[in-house]
């Protein structure tokens, strides 16, 4: 490896790299839409042994468990109910409600989950349809397309954090416009005190990620933004091969509990109850619900 031409260069630009990193700014986004990882992430979806993207199928079921029963409960009906899940992957907990004889919508970005959504929904014969579709960039037919009004909208594992507020305060509304009147926003969220407002840095050797399909060096960088109130977890991926260096960064937004009720409030949900992680499987990887109603 020392002997890559390209492994200086690759280690000057970690080593002048602005520190700390600033969220926002040094980069927001993964490249869910990228082929290459969105294949790579699918193989991490559909791993029965993490929580790190979807769940595990008894952690799913356990989720569609508590959801139905809090649609029967502040409906005081058995449905069937129709179900909007943003940012669905894989569609895991879209199959499962559709198994149970719920139909509904999801939608993501990530081409190659949406397309293993798809084939698995057809091959089962499951009432359920996906869509690719940007949450910042809905379409104008987006509510003709997803088949709204729905029952229940939801939004799982803290991923509504991965937004600015300016752009949460954009969607929100948008969301909530796609429910039936009292139908159910639910919102996995990440508490204030779980954010980690300190810098750190981290590495590891991999056979493989969700970055890379090669041997390679993982160098994380962790930052906190006390302006912003956000972090960025930065990855550098150093292939063992090539030497050749990749550079990927993700945000997060971190909110207090009243101005993230507050924004709900604004967006139009009204009776919002908060309720402990669903199983408390894992704290990193699982938190607390929001449910409003829309008014």
């Amino acid at each position: 490896m020392s002997d890559t031409p390209s492994l200086p260069g690759a280690l000057q630009r970690i080593l002048e790299a602005e520190r700390p990193p600033r969220p926002w700014q040094d980069g927001a986004q993964l490249p869910w839409a990228e082929p290459g990882f969105s294949r790579r992430m699918l193989d991490v979806h559909l791993d029965p042994s993490t929580h790190m993207a979807t769940r595990s199928p008894e952690v799913v079921r356990a989720h569609v468990d508590w959801l139905l029963g809090q649609l029967g409960r502040r409906s005081g009906t058995e449905g069937p109910w129709r179900v909007l899940d943003v940012g669905c992957g894989p569609g895991l907990y879209g199959h499962e409600l559709a198994a149970r004889g719920h139909g509904g919508c999801g939608f993501d970005v990530a081409p190659e989950p949406l397309r293993w959504a798809r084939e698995h929904a057809a091959a089962n014969r499951l009432d359920v349809t996906f869509l690719e579709a940007d949450l910042t960039a809905l379409p104008d037919d987006f509510a003709a397309r997803s088949g709204a009004p729905f029952d229940a909208v939801t939004f799982w594992f803290g991923e509504f954090h991965s937004f600015r507020p300016a752009q949460a305060a954009a969607f929100l509304p948008r969301l909530v416009s796609l429910l039936r009147p009292g139908g159910l926003f639910v919102l996995e969220y990440q508490p204030w005190d779980l954010f980690v407002q300190e810098d750190a840095a981290t590495w590891s050797t991999m056979d493989t990620s969700p970055f890379s399909g090669r041997p390679h060096l993982w160098l994380e960088e962790f930052a906190w933004d006390e302006a912003t109130r956000s972090e960025i977890h930065v990855h550098w991926i150093l292939d063992a091969a090539t030497g050749e260096l990749a550079r990927y960064a993700q945000c997060h937004q971190a909110w207090e509990d009243d101005d993230l009720l507050a924004a709900l409030a604004v967006a139009g949900l009204g009776d919002i109850e908060q309720h402990p992680p669903v199983t408390g499987v894992d704290e990193q990887f699982e938190f607390p619900v929001l449910v409003g109603r829309r008014e």
